[in-house]
Order: C-alpha cells, then sequence, then structure tokens
C-alpha cells in the first residue's frame, strides 16, 4: 500500500488525532467542545489536503502531513525517507533531521 494510502488509514485507528480530523471533517458548533484548550488555540495551524492531516507551525511554514501514533508506521516513514533515491541513501542524523520537514 502506498505510504500515503496508509497514513490515511491509521488515522481511523488513532485517537490522538481523532478530535481534531473529526472538526475538520465536519465544522460545528459542538465539534470545538471535544478539543483540548491546547488544540482549539491552535485548530488553525490543522488543515486537511487529500484526507491527509497537515499541520503547519506558522503562516510561512509549509504543510507537513501529521502522522498517526503508530510505531509501525512512524518505522516504515523513516526508512523509506532513508531509502528513497532522492535521499541518496542518507545518514542516520540525516535523515531524522529530514523527516520533520515533511512530517509532523
Amino acid at each position: 500500500m502506498p505510504l500515503r494510502d496508509e497514513i490515511r488509514a491509521a488515522y481511523e485507528h488513532d485517537t490522538t488525532y481523532s478530535s481534531i480530523l473529526e472538526h475538520l471533517r465536519s465544522p460545528s458548533d459542538d465539534t470545538p467542545r471535544a478539543l483540548t484548550r491546547s488544540t482549539r488555540h491552535h485548530i488553525d495551524r490543522y488543515r486537511l489536503a487529500d484526507n491527509l492531516l497537515t499541520y503547519s507551525s506558522d503562516h510561512f511554514d509549509a504543510p507537513r502531513i501529521v502522522v498517526p501514533n503508530d510505531p509501525d508506521l512512524r518505522s516504515r516513514i523513516i526508512h523509506e525517507f532513508h531509502d528513497a533515491p532522492l535521499g541518496g541513501h542518507l545518514g542516520r542524523e540525516k535523515t531524522f533531521a529530514a523527516v520533520p520537514r515533511n512530517f509532523y
């Protein structure tokens, strides 16, 4: 399964971002009440793009794909990023530094 499809599927089992996804998919007056105070304060930093949750730390930051709390999925992302031809088979430190540019 392509990585982006696997991320989309993992959202269905993730409790960390479920309330944010619900709010963005069906905004209403009731959905903000399900969010924590901190999340309500930062909800404008989240967007849905092609059914992928993205996060930007500010208006100038490029959106990064939010990765569900799934250790196997996170490991796959690191391995794919490390082994990607465009990544030039980066070393461990460079891989760990590069992944957060695209994923949150």
